[in-house]
């Protein structure tokens, strides 16, 4: 595997992010990580960014969930075998009522166990390369080039409007 600089650009304005986000993919530079202040839909559609898989998670616990509550009626149903005036051993009403009861328990413990997962929480320290204006009123684009490129890169960078530009360590 051939070895990667990162290349951080600091941007004051979104509309300048945004750009070089858009020019960056075209080039074909990749784009490890952006930060921002606050969540924003324009750099998501810039990133062109998948639907999140945590929905999988979730589908996922709700199928268990009914299979679950399901199997559980059935269980106690044929193991205490309890008639009552000659209804059947397996009620379904009783089994549609809990099944959508763990269909609702799983589904919300695995989409909480899926953003977990899929976010890397907890995430135990902060990058290096992390600043505090990235909280506040600033914006970064993380870039990672061949080491022939870091020329190229930063100089992308500081014409697509960036006000700081550094090179991390590898």
């Amino acid at each position: 595997m051939t070895r990667q600089n990162s290349i951080l650009g600091v941007f004051s304005y979104l509309d300048d992010l945004l750009k070089a986000i858009e020019q960056a993919r075209e080039r074909g530079m990749h784009v490890e990580t952006v930060y921002s202040p606050c969540p924003n839909h324009e750099i998501q559609e810039a990133m062109s960014m998948k639907p999140s898989s945590v929905r999988f998670f979730t589908l996922t616990g709700g199928v268990l969930g009914i299979l679950f509550g399901v199997g559980l009626v059935i269980y106690t149903s044929l193991q205490w075998k309890l008639i009552v005036s000659g209804k059947p051993i397996v009620p379904l009403v009783p089994a549609v009522v809990v099944g959508f009861e763990f269909c609702i328990l799983f589904s919300v413990l695995f989409t909480v166990a899926g953003l977990l997962f899929k976010s890397r929480l907890p995430r135990l320290g902060i990058p290096a390369h992390y600043r505090e204006g990235f909280s506040q009123d600033e914006f970064g684009l993380l870039l990672l080039c061949p080491p022939e490129d870091r020329g190229t890169v930063s100089e992308f960078l500081k014409a697509a409007g960036a006000k700081e530009v550094h090179e991390l360590p590898s």
